[in-house]
């Protein structure tokens, strides 16, 4: 079957008018044929799913073919703006969803800037996009009219070339009447760790998504045209105000976010000694990237549409540039000095001291953009042994402009860094490369590498995937921190926090701390108030960070109302729970959804729809290839102890940890595999394929450890049920090929006729050993 069938098939599924208030259009691209196609998703896709990540999941369920590579053109990019885009404070995001090319799991970036919420505003709240194009296009998007271009012209540009001539060409001006979602040269190349740029600093970073647009021959999409006023907006804005007052009063936004930017967030990780360094093989680094040494390059802040909290913040190193911004933002506030309290009165009073890379007083383009982000600081700081904040900022526009993950390029170089420092490669690998630790001119011309794919950075380019394709020996996968074949999102070790590390094991892209991780593990005050911890997360959870009881409950719940927030379109950092127990959270989106949609959703529901959302994401990651021991973490973690700070000798106990996991798939509805039990898969079926047939196996199979399983893909008889089975279930191909074994369907033994016995959704299948005798 191909895509366009698959596409057809789905169709017919779907609406020719909305099915609800504010419900956009869903638009398919075939950039093949260049081809569209409209139509509005069932109803019950919000009530299960809501629209964003949530509703692009289901669109991939119904899309995938799984037996395909992630960068065949048969195998969808679909973007999804969340129910609210543009429509509530700070919900300004987008997820693009597909196969990742980087890891064994799905891939699922969230972005804002502007692009979102121009899509949502254009009229469409998902466009999916396959097939591969004929040349290198650009497809614009305005209002109802959709065209092909000849994005020839632009090939080879990067991130801070490409607005510019879009603007030049077509008259218009990014962030006014024009959004732009564009791949850089790093992902014409099919580099695994480039994302999908939106703006000068954002990023739909992971998994890949850089590479699949790029597979596609794709170059942008461009929205253009001023947006449209959000319908609904009058009946929205009374509880808009209160949503807008949570953010903008909560002292962690007020105070840090507002003025400095996450980097606020390297401070509490290194007092801890929780700071990934040197490819976390130690976890202390230095003081001088905390956020103040930041300060003189720092002339303010900007932010993504219409959000209230502009935490994005700005750097400029050269001589005319002015810094200061947020100096002694930090200073007193004790939250951000986590267990070493006197570290909030420390200010390090650091000069502007930056006379450009070579000290020459000559300065380019990259000593002047956007961010640096925590994840960035810590991943081209201590994580390949860099302490200066110039090194960082420069670094961080290059990464900016070369449109490459900051995640997983760090890690990549890191990975390298110690492999080179083991003996596993050398010169010979690296084409006389240096890769000392700390070696800033070896780093600096290797993303230009990278994102050309040129000598070594052909490697680094590979990503986590770097073994699979050759370019090291297999003993290197014992050095890499990736989990299902992610590098590890954040730079935060997580051998302390043990709520930490069961998110990063169990999170369904692989091991990213966006997906559930539990921030306010390290919050003292709520630590101590039991009553108000188990509240917070629905069970009881121990007080120590260190300990492994109950945070099953508070992975579990983060993991819920993250994926409640991306579906909406909330930003994380404004979203309950990530960093504050009182920032927006369910009771807020479901009111404003409820308002939007005219379809009524309570708290509680909007917290099993988060759940809904996770069930399927395992459900797809089962399909390819997944299970129960991928939900793990790197083996460094398990085996070596930590070495300062005031939990050394911490690691992850593999016995509590296994029991921790166990602990969290029976508060989810997980069989042992991971994957929704019976019952939730059943009811998860009917709006994923409108089609359940429910099995009862003879005993546990590999794969199916409960006897009784769902095939949610409409089979029309016997032998397409059992084609089914094995396809989905390869490592009980044997058992399932096991002739011995007869089908009962409904009751009624079936001796003959498998071909004519035809199958219906709501059908119950009981494959039966036959008993002879003689």
């Amino acid at each position: 079957m191909n895509i366009r069938t698959k596409v057809e098939q789905l169709c017919a599924r779907m609406h020719d008018e909305p099915q609800f208030p504010t419900q956009g259009l869903t638009l398919f691209v075939d950039l093949e044929r260049r081809e569209t196609r409209r139509k509005y998703l069932p109803r019950d896709v919000l009530q299960t799913f809501l629209g964003g990540r949530g509703a692009n999941m289901y669109l991939l369920y119904n899309l995938l073919q799984e037996e395909r590579d992630a960068l065949d053109p048969e195998v969808p990019l679909i973007f999804g703006a969340g129910t609210l885009t543009g429509d509530m404070p700070a919900a300004t995001r987008g997820n693009f969803t597909s196969r990742s090319p980087e890891s064994d799991a799905i891939l699922d970036t969230n972005g804002g800037d502007y692009f979102p919420s121009f899509v949502k505003r254009h009229g469409y709240d998902h466009i999916v996009l396959y097939g591969l194009a004929p040349q290198w296009t650009l497809l614009r998007i305005a209002h109802d009219e959709v065209q092909f271009l000849d994005a020839t012209p632009y090939v080879g540009l990067d991130n801070l070339e490409i607005p510019g001539a879009i603007e030049r060409d077509f008259d218009c001006t990014e962030r006014k009447d024009m959004a732009l979602a564009r791949i850089t040269s790093a992902g014409e190349n099919l580099a695994l760790c480039s994302g999908i740029m939106g703006g000068i600093k954002a990023i739909w970073a992971r998994g890949g998504g850089g590479a699949k647009m790029g597979a596609l021959r794709l170059k942008a999409i461009m929205v253009h045209g001023k947006p449209g006023e959000a319908p609904k907006v009058k009946e929205l804005k009374e509880h808009n105000k209160v949503i807008g007052k949570k953010i903008t009063s909560t002292s962690v936004i007020k105070n840090a976010l507002k003025q400095v930017g996450t980097p606020f967030l390297y401070k509490p990780s290194r007092v801890l000694g929780a700071l990934g360094t040197m490819n976390n093989q130690k976890t202390a680094w230095h003081e001088s990237l905390d956020a103040d040494n930041f300060d003189p390059y720092r002339p303010g802040m900007d932010g993504c549409y219409k959000c209230p909290v502009h935490c994005r913040n700005l750097n400029d190193m050269t001589p005319e540039g002015k810094g200061g911004w947020g100096s002694a933002a930090l200073k007193g506030l004790k939250g951000n000095a986590s267990y070493d309290k006197a570290q909030a009165d420390v200010e390090h009073g650091k000069e502007r001291t930056y006379n450009g890379i070579h000290n020459d007083g000559q300065f380019d383009k990259y000593d002047k953009g956007d961010g640096p982000e925590y994840v960035t600081v810590g991943k081209f700081g201590p994580m390949i042994g860099l302490k200066e904040p110039e090194h960082v900022l420069r670094l961080n526009n290059i990464l900016n402009d070369l449109g490459l993950d900051s995640s997983s390029t760090g890690s990549a170089i890191a990975w390298a860094m110690e492999l080179w420092q083991r003996g596993i490669i050398d010169a010979s690998h690296t084409g006389g490369l240096d890769l000392s630790w700390g070696n800033y001119e070896t780093v600096e011309k290797l993303l230009f590498m990278t994102a050309k794919r040129e000598g070594f950075g052909d490697t680094i380019a590979d990503s986590s995937r770097a073994v699979e394709r050759g370019k090291y020996p297999k003993e290197a996968l014992d050095y890499r921190m990736a989990v299902k074949g992610l590098f590890q999102s954040d730079p935060h070790d997580a051998r302390i926090l043990k709520a930490f590390a069961l998110g990063l094991s169990v999170a369904t892209r692989g091991m990213d701390h966006l997906r559930n991780r539990v921030t306010l593990e390290i919050n003292a005050r709520i630590n101590d108030d039991a009553a108000f911890k188990t509240q917070l997360y629905g069970g009881a959870v121990v007080p120590e960070p260190n300990g492994y009881g109950g945070k099953e409950f508070a992975v579990r719940r983060c993991e819920n109302t993250f994926a409640v927030g991306d579906s909406v379109g909330m930003c994380r950092f404004n979203t309950k729970l990530f960093n504050s127990p009182t920032t927006p959270d369910c009771g807020d989106f479901a009111t404003q959804v409820s308002t939007a949609t005219d379809v009524t959703l309570s708290a509680d529901e909007l917290n099993e729809i988060g759940r809904n959302i996770t069930g399927i994401e395992r459900l797809l990651n089962f399909r390819l290839g997944l299970r129960a021991k991928d939900d793990t973490l790197p083996r460094r973690w398990f085996d070596e102890e930590i070495e300062v700070g005031p939990f050394k000798g911490e690691k992850v106990d593999r016995k509590e940890f296994e029991a921790m996991k166990s602990r969290f798939y029976t508060v989810t509805g997980l069989n042992a595999e991971g994957v929704p039990a019976a019952d939730w898969h059943e009811q998860l079926a009917h709006t994923m394929t409108g089609f359940a047939v429910r099995v009862e196996l003879p005993k546990p199979l590999p794969g199916a450890p409960d006897k009784d399983i769902v095939i949610d893909e409409p089979v029309s008889n016997v032998i397409a049920l059992r084609d089914a089975l094995r396809r989905r279930f390869p490592e009980a191909q044997e058992e399932l090929g096991d002739h011995s074994w007869n089908v009962a369907v409904n009751g009624r033994m079936v001796l003959s006729g498998e071909r004519e016995t035809a199958l219906n959704d709501g059908d119950r299948v009981t494959l039966v050993p036959i008993i002879a005798g003689g």
